[in-house]
């Protein structure tokens, strides 16, 4: 099973909402589509990772953005819904992959996607970023409550622990269930933090529970509970075990651990 890392393409959203769901299913994804993901809320979804690609990739270590990178199974053929876009979605053409593609593409098994800040930034910067920014609507089918609480609240963790300071974020880190604990994680990890050592910049990102043993692998370190509490905006959630995301911060020049991750 020898597995690599490529950049992410549009291409590649069927597989990632396969991956986002597995992987995460014991999580927050029931509580943020309470009634299950429609075709309406993946075409949504496809539309909004497509104007982020086109708007706020990053294509240097020197441009803030997006970094997105996948891991793929170079033994195995991909899945055949990884393959397709929903028919009513108009951009379907232009990203399929065409029938040759098809052919040869490889079972993606794992997804990274990071934000890039490379310099500091006044505050008066971050504003005007923030009040450019278009406005944001959720997938119909979404928990837009549960949305905007946990955006504040992740924003407000971040101002705490980065401030104006350079920084490199790790939005979401996903491995298909069927290749977790096989070195996935941590090959999608190397790959993000090569960016932080080449531009000497802190990494940060929330980890829930299942998470935090491999990113302390990586060097990261333990802050505090991010202040969100998720059973007031999904009731459904307040009898499952407490779901907490612990901000966890890798300083410049962080070493990787020895062991297994």
């Amino acid at each position: 099973m020898p597995i690599q890392v490529r950049q992410g393409t549009p291409s590649d959203y069927p597989a990632r909402e396969r991956i986002f769901q597995g992987a995460f299913s014991a999580g927050l994804r029931p509580h943020i589509f309470p009634n299950g993901l429609t075709e309406a809320d993946l075409i949504h979804n496809f539309s909004e990772n497509l104007h982020g690609y086109k708007t706020n990739l990053s294509t240097s270590d020197t441009q803030a953005g997006q970094r997105i990178f996948v891991a793929y199974d170079t033994d195995t053929p991909a899945d055949p819904s990884d393959l397709l876009f929903p028919e009513a979605w108009e951009h379907r053409a232009e990203y399929e992959l065409s029938d040759e593609e098809k052919k040869v593409a490889k079972k993606i098994v794992g997804v990274a996607i990071w934000g890039l800040q490379p310099f500091a930034r006044t505050q008066e910067q971050i504003d005007k970023e923030a009040a450019e920014e278009p406005p944001h609507a959720h997938a119909p089918g979404a928990n837009g409550a549960l949305l905007d609480a946990m955006d504040a609240a992740m924003t407000a963790s971040k101002k705490k622990y980065i401030g104006l300071e350079p920084y490199l974020y790790l939005r979401v880190l996903a491995i298909d269930p069927a290749y977790q604990r096989r070195g996935v994680g941590s090959l999608l990890l190397d790959e993000g933090l090569k960016i932080a050592d080449r531009c000497n910049v802190q990494a940060y990102l929330e980890a829930t529970k299942v998470g935090r043993p491999l990113y302390a692998r990586f060097g990261f370190e333990d802050r505090e509970y991010m202040d969100f509490d998720v059973a007031r905006y999904a009731p459904a959630a307040k009898d499952e075990p407490q779901h907490e995301f612990m901000v966890m911060i890798r300083p410049v020049g962080a070493k990787k651990i020895d062991g297994k991750a």
